[in-house]
């Protein structure tokens, strides 16, 4: 059968019975030239295994050489310095006392208030000072510190004392300002010699710190008077948003921290909204058995009496942002409301009502508003507040909830 005549299964099958009866001839010479490319392989590890407990060895010397070295370098125990007029006492007391046995006591040498004393302890009668500022200084002798020097034999209270020890121990003690002599004191073996130190110059007195600006008292201090206008629009239940109100005021603001203030004041607003008799809640003889009007169209003078708190909230350059909230008092000057009746095919029919100074309405307006302001120079800023007076009581004769928005424009001078 011809190759090109077979179909894919049978040429694959072909190929497989022609690859399983195939058998490579041996050659002796490749596979010992294999087992040398594998026996030089191995023989790179063990070498490397063989070397690392020397290598290891020669570490830990290394580390033990490098150690001792810097033991060597250190150096050596600090010394307490004492008084030259000590360091002679000990070396009399070690003269006079060459043939004393191993058991009698030995005395140590206090040490000194402070190692890094600046002066030297001035004995009575030692001779040992503070020498001028243009005379040589003595130097200093010290003694390794806890060194021990056998103490001497106890003098009788009774023995006679040299006249001369006497009169030096009488002298006066010497000032700082006295010269030291320039003899240099005996030398004692062991004993190292120190220079004292130079005196301290005098202290210079701190500089008070400055009050940061934040502590600074600020309470009752920069009072502001601020002039306020504003348009409005004034709503019951957010109806009828059409008319626009004015306001025009003075306010006054007092610190009371470095953030925080009392603003309160007088504004003058004109309040002109629409509303229906459903809006109304009304004494009960308001409507006097009268038909209800069908739009009542109100226009009302009131004073109103912020007392806010308000909050510095960032500064940055000149600008401020601030954050008010608070209550207002609605003094109602004026009131005049116009009823509105509609009859099928007639003319609408109008009728006014007015009151005068009759309602009050003590803090029943809660007063939120973020403000904006500007300082052109240390006492006057100007700004802008968008503001929102929400109702807590019933406004005017007909107990209406009246509610208002709109921004604050101001203009402010501080009072220092």
């Amino acid at each position: 059968m011809s190759a090109n005549n077979m179909s894919d299964k049978e040429l694959d099958r072909l190929f497989r019975k022609s690859a399983g009866q195939y058998e490579p001839p041996f050659d002796e010479e490749a596979w010992k030239a294999m087992e040398r490319k594998l026996d030089g392989a191995q023989g790179k590890g063990t070498g490397m295994k063989r070397l690392f407990p020397i290598l290891l060895l020669a570490m830990l010397v290394s580390v033990g050489i490098v150690w001792r070295q810097l033991e060597k370098e250190a150096p050596p125990q600090e010394s307490v310095a004492i008084p030259a007029a000590q360091g002679e006492e000990a070396a009399r007391s070690v003269a006079t006392a060459p043939d004393q046995t191993k058991e009698e006591a030995h005395t140590t040498l206090p040490e000194p208030p402070s190692p890094a004393a600046p002066y030297p302890a001035v004995q009575p009668g030692s001779g040992v000072g503070i020498s001028a500022a243009n005379e040589p200084v003595r130097e200093r002798t010290a003694i390794p510190e806890r060194k021990a020097i056998p103490s001497a034999p106890a003098i009788p209270l009774r023995s006679a004392i040299p006249a001369s020890q006497v009169a030096e121990a009488a002298e006066p003690l010497q000032t700082v300002k006295t010269a030291l002599p320039i003899a240099a004191p005996p030398q004692v073996p062991g004993i190292a010699r120190q220079v004292a130190a130079p005196p301290i110059p005098a202290a210079v007195p701190a500089v008070p710190e400055e009050i940061p600006e934040e502590r600074k008292r600020v309470f009752l201090r920069s009072i502001g008077v601020t002039l306020v206008a504003a348009p409005d629009i004034t709503t019951v239940r957010f109806k009828d948003r059409d008319a626009v109100s004015t306001n025009a005021g003075v306010l006054l603001s007092v610190p009371l921290t470095s953030r925080l203030s009392l603003v309160s004041g007088a504004v003058w607003a004109d309040k002109l909204y629409n509303a229906t008799p459903a809006d109304y809640a009304p004494s009960p003889d308001y409507w006097d058995g009268k038909r209800r009007p069908d739009v009542i169209a109100a226009q009302c003078n009131v004073l109103d009496i912020p007392v806010d708190l308000q909050y510095r909230v960032l500064d940055w350059g000149r600008s401020q942002l601030t954050v008010q909230a608070g209550l207002s008092s609605y003094l109602m000057l004026n009131e005049e409301y116009t009823y509105t009746y509609y009859y099928p095919g007639r003319e609408p029919y109008s009728s006014t009502r007015e009151f005068s100074n009759k309602n009050r309405h003590w803090f029943g307006i809660q007063n939120l508003a973020v403000g904006y302001a500007y300082q052109l120079s240390p006492a006057i800023t100007i700004g802008a507040a968008p503001f929102v007076k929400l109702p807590l009581a019933s406004i005017g004769e007909g107990r209406v909830k009246l509610t208002s928005a709109g921004v604050f424009f101001s203009a402010g001078f501080t009072l220092k």
